[in-house]
C-alpha cells in the first residue's frame, strides 16, 4: 500500500500512460514465465526427457492460466447474490424472532 489507500498496482498504473494495471502485469508475468520455460526447453534438450521437468512446467503453466482467467472474473454478481443471501436470513431471523416472542407471550 502506498499513501492514501492506493494499492501497489493502482500507484504503477498511475504513474503514467503505459503502465498496465494489475491484470496486465499479472498477463505479462505469465506470458514471461511461459516463455521462459519454453526457452529452457530449447536451450536444455534433456530437460524435455526429465518427467518432473516436464509435470511441474505443465503445473506452472496450467495454474498459472487457469488463476488468470479466474481472476478476471467479474464478481459483482456473485456479490449480489451473496447481498440477497444475507437479506433472505435476516428477514427469517426477524420472523423467527417474531414468531418466538409471540408462542412466549401466549404461553402463561
Amino acid at each position: 500500500m502506498t499513501g492514501g489507500g492506493m494499492t501497489f498496482w493502482e500507484f504503477l498504473h498511475r504513474l503514467g500512460p503505459g503502465w498496465p494495471d494489475q491484470r496486465g502485469w499479472y498477463a505479462a508475468a505469465l506470458f514471461v514465465q511461459t516463455c521462459a520455460i519454453l526457452l529452457m526447453i530449447a536451450f536444455l534438450p534433456g530437460l524435455s526427457k526429465d518427467e518432473f521437468f516436464k509435470a511441474a512446467a505443465n503445473a506452472i503453466i496450467v495454474t498459472g492460466w487457469v488463476g488468470f482467467a479466474v481472476a478476471g472474473r467479474d464478481n459483482r454478481l456473485d456479490r449480489e447474490q451473496v447481498g440477497q443471501a444475507l437479506k433472505i436470513a435476516e428477514d427469517q431471523a426477524v420472523q423467527l424472532r417474531i414468531v418466538a416472542g409471540t408462542a412466549s407471550a401466549a404461553q402463561p
